[in-house]
C-alpha cells in the first residue's frame, strides 16, 4: 500500500498504471485494476456502462480496454463539421464514436499524458482508416489545444484521476468556443471515499469517486454557470469489490469491508454537461 499526498506522485501512478492497462490489457477504473479468472470481460463493462454491441463491434480491435464509466458520445449530439476534444483519451475509444458522428468535415482531438496510450491510439487510427482523428500527447491540466477553438469537450472516467481538477475545467473553459459544450462521464458517490483509502496511490490512480455536488460546484466555479447532471448509471459494485487486489486488501483489513462495501455500493457513473456562456 503506497500513500502519499504528492501530485507529482500521484501524476506518474496514473501514468504508469494505465500504461500497463495498454502492455497487460487490464480494465483499470476502480480501486484496483481489474484481472484474474473472476473480472468483468471489457466486452462487459463497455456494456454495462451504456456502450452497444454496434458501436463496440465497429471500432478497431484494440480500442476498447474497459476504462470508462459511461458513454458521453451517445448523449453529446455531435453533428457534421463539428471540433471534439477528448480528455484522457487512452487507446481511442471515444475518439473513434465521435469520428462517425463529425464526419470528414469534422475533426476529433485526443489527449492522454501516457505515452503507451497515444502510440495504442495511433495505431488504431491508422489502422481504422480515422483521418479525421488527431491524438495528442500532454496533461489536461494544461491543454495542448488553441483557445476558443472546440465546439464539445467530452471524457470518459477521467477527471477525477487529475491532482488538480479546478484547473483541467478551467482549461476547458478556455479551449471551449462560446456556446461550447461540455459532455463527462465519471465517478461520483454518496458517500465520501474511506480515510483508509484517501492518499493511497493504487487507489487514487484508479479514478476514485467525487461527492456529486463537489464536483458540480468545480465546474461552476470554473465558469459553467448551467452544470448539471443529466443521468446516472449504478457502477456495479462487484467490479470492485470482486477485484483480487480488493479481496486480499480486504483480507488483511476485514474491519474495513463495511466501509468499502458501503462506499462502492454508493457509487454511481454520471453524465455532466455545461456550456461555456
Amino acid at each position: 500500500m503506497t500513500t502519499t499526498d504528492s501530485g507529482p506522485r500521484q501524476r506518474q501512478a496514473v501514468r504508469e498504471r494505465y500504461a500497463r492497462a495498454v502492455t497487460e490489457r487490464t480494465a483499470c477504473c476502480g480501486p484496483s485494476c481489474c484481472g484474474g479468472e473472476d473480472a468483468a470481460t471489457t466486452q462487459d463493462i463497455s456494456k454495462a456502462i451504456g456502450y452497444s454491441d454496434e458501436e463496440l463491434g465497429a471500432l478497431p480491435e484494440d480500442a476498447n480496454l474497459g476504462l470508462g464509466c459511461g458513454n458521453p458520445t451517445a448523449i453529446a449530439s455531435l453533428g457534421e463539421g463539428m471540433t471534439v476534444l477528448d480528455l484522457g483519451s487512452g487507446a481511442g475509444i471515444d475518439c473513434f464514436l465521435a469520428s462517425r458522428q463529425v464526419g470528414p468535415t469534422g475533426k476529433v482531438i485526443g489527449v492522454d499524458m501516457t505515452p503507451e496510450m497515444i502510440e495504442r491510439a495511433r495505431a488504431n487510427a491508422r489502422s481504422g482508416g480515422y483521418d479525421n482523428v488527431e491524438f495528442r500527447l500532454g496533461e489536461i491540466e494544461a491543454l495542448p489545444v488553441a483557445d476558443q477553438s472546440v465546439d464539445v469537450v467530452i471524457s470518459n472516467c477521467v477527471l477525477n484521476l487529475s491532482t488538480d481538477k479546478a484547473r483541467v475545467l478551467a482549461d476547458v473553459h478556455r479551449v471551449l468556443r462560446p456556446g461550447g459544450r461540455v459532455v463527462i462521464s465519471d465517478m461520483v458517490a454518496d458517500l465520501p471515499v474511506p480515510s483508509i483509502l484517501q492518499g493511497n496511490l493504487d487507489a487514487v490512480s484508479a479514478c476514485l469517486p467525487t461527492l456529486r455536488e463537489h464536483y458540480l460546484g468545480q465546474f461552476r466555479e470554473a465558469g459553467f454557470g448551467d452544470a448539471r447532471i443529466t443521468e446516472e448509471k449504478p457502477y456495479p459494485a462487484s467490479y470492485i469489490l470482486e477485484d483480487q487486489a480488493v479481496r486480499s486488501f480486504l483480507a488483511e483489513h476485514p474491519a474495513e469491508a463495511d466501509a468499502l462495501t458501503a462506499f462502492a455500493g454508493s457509487i454511481v457513473g454520471a453524465h455532466f454537461e455545461a456550456t461555456k456562456a
